[in-house]
């Protein structure tokens, strides 16, 4: 795996999509994961690569609608991880409104009190340790396999990865 960088959301990573774009195609390549939030991942495309020529070895994807829903579609080690049970995580997180505010309404509802307070404040918001925590779920117990069986947007974000690495 390359080098991962995190751009603090969406008004700092947009305007560096285009730079993303132009290393990628002096080096290794490069694959921008950003959510959808409530726009359609299609408009969002288009509006944020106006213009843009693309490099072979670039991939921007969307989440639909955020990354946790790519998070909560691996059930089994979401449940494991978060120590809540598996039936309460929802079978199609894609088709969540906010897949966020269900990560953490299922952790603020479910799970042990030392990793709720990690993640969600009593207001329901995100905890002081929320990336901590989904980064070290996402690297060290995330099925990236499994996720992608309930994901198509993943699954397809995975097969672009596997022909970037490829080229």
């Amino acid at each position: 795996m390359g080098k991962i960088v995190v751009a603090g959301g969406c008004t700092k990573l947009d305007p560096k999509i285009p730079k993303y774009n132009q290393a990628a195609a002096f080096g290794p390549g490069w694959v921008v994961f950003r959510d959808a939030d409530t726009d359609c991942p299609v408009d969002l495309r288009g509006s944020l690569t106006v213009g843009m020529e693309f490099s072979d070895r670039f991939q921007l994807r969307i989440a639909k609608s955020m990354t946790e829903a790519w998070l909560l579609a691996d059930r089994e080690g979401f449940a494991e991880y978060f120590k809540v049970r598996p039936k309460v995580i929802p079978e199609d997180p894609e088709s969540l409104p906010h897949a966020k505010q269900s990560l953490l309404n299922l952790v603020g509802w479910y799970a042990p009190k030392s990793i709720r307070a990690d993640v969600v404040t009593s207001e329901g918001k995100t905890g002081q340790l929320y990336t901590y925590r989904i980064n070290d779920f996402a690297r060290d117990r995330w099925g990236v396999t499994a996720a992608a069986e309930r994901s198509p947007s993943l699954a397809r974000a995975v097969a672009r990865i596997r022909e970037i690495q490829q080229n």
